[in-house]
């Protein structure tokens, strides 16, 4: 019978066999993409940039410290979550160039480590190193001001909220570093250096059109796209207000996000400050309140950053990107994403399983 069947094949018209052979082919090349796309899905990388960018520029800018475990935890899940998803993305890098952590209680580091703030050309070259000294000089007027309206929602002043400035005036420098950048970028010496399809940057001030800032001491779980929003920000920890942790977007958007914070403090006192609830004061001022000391929310990061976009006008999506907060002796803070679906329980965060580093040491998850 098998027999048969073979001989009525051969017997076959030739365009019916040249259609055989045809539809084979398609469907052989239908099976190799479907395959293919399904690893891309597997293993988090996406062609997402290279398909909606175009010709769009796009820049990865990263802000805050470098911390003890940066080659070994942070880099690896920014090359794997951020860089390679947004391959084409120059990028950019402010630091304080410190050579021991800070110890912070609130956040029970209570012993120092050693840094290496070299480090920081492990991610690019494009970096600007800022000494203590600098940012004490250039904003210690606005940390006098705003010290006197510090949030009660982070118990006694000042370190959480000095921190809050730090972060702002880190996330200001990198925005400047890349503005330089671009205006060099967008230099025009004579020689007609701007092909065509470039005018258009010059003409509206900057160069990138899509811009993502993130934390330099976090851990990034999964992948993120910068080009799949307008304005997006993770979908936790936003504590009565929006996360500050990364933000991508538009670069109009990301403009308003990065650079006017110090900008905005006077309209964020004069119209947002608003006086505290009882139920949100800690036991001690309750008492004061009652004996008439008055107590307004201040400045809290994530409720400053809220009105800062409100304020603008500026729509943000939230997207499930969930960040570990990473402390000294390589402490991962596992329960920051909880109630986000996949970081709920032990038992999902530990399938994100962090590798051993050169040292055969394993981060640590923890819940504090």
């Amino acid at each position: 019978m098998a027999q048969s069947t073979m001989l009525r094949c051969r017997r076959r018209p030739k365009k019916h066999r040249r259609l055989l052979v045809t539809m084979s082919t398609l469907l052989v090349f239908l099976a190799l993409a479907a395959i293919s796309s399904n690893f891309r899905g597997f293993d988090g990388a996406s062609s997402s940039s290279e398909s909606q960018t175009g010709n769009k520029k796009c820049a990865l800018l990263f802000f805050g410290l470098i911390k003890e475990s940066f080659s070994s935890i942070t880099l690896p899940s920014i090359q794997k979550n951020i860089l390679r998803i947004n391959p084409l993305c120059d990028i950019y890098l402010h630091v304080y160039n410190l050579t021991q952590a800070p110890t912070n209680e609130r956040n029970r580091e209570y012993h120092s480590s050693q840094l290496n703030v070299s480090e920081a050309f492990l991610l690019t070259n494009n970096v600007v190193f800022e000494v203590m000294e600098t940012f004490d000089r250039n904003r210690r007027e606005i940390l006098e001001r705003t010290r006197k309206k510090y949030s009660h929602n982070w118990g006694e002043c000042c370190g959480s909220h000095d921190n809050m400035i730090k972060q702002w005036n880190s996330i200001q420098g990198v925005w400047d570093l890349m503005h330089d950048s671009e205006l060099q970028l967008m230099e025009d010496k004579q020689s007609g250096r701007f092909p065509n399809h470039d005018r258009k940057h010059k003409e509206a001030n900057h160069y990138y059109e899509q811009v993502g800032l993130f934390r330099s001491d976090v851990f990034y779980t999964r992948p993120i796209d910068i080009f799949d929003s307008q304005a997006a920000v993770p979908n936790f920890a936003h504590h009565r207000g929006i996360n500050d942790r990364l933000f991508y977007g538009s670069y109009d958007n990301a403009k308003i996000w990065a650079s006017q914070r110090f900008a905005f403090v006077d309209i964020f006192e004069n119209k947002y400050i608003k006086p505290l609830e009882h139920q949100d004061l800690d036991a001690w001022s309750k008492i004061r309140k009652l004996f008439g000391a008055k107590f307004k929310d201040g400045y809290h990061s994530e409720s400053f950053l809220m009105n800062l976009l409100n304020h603008y006008g500026v729509r943000v999506d939230l997207r499930d990107h969930c960040v570990w907060r990473v402390r000294t002796g390589k402490r991962l803070l596992a329960n920051d994403c909880d109630g986000m679906m996949g970081f709920s329980t032990f038992e999902e965060v530990r399938k994100y399983g962090l590798e051993e580093d050169a040292d055969g040491t394993r981060p640590v998850l923890t819940l504090s």
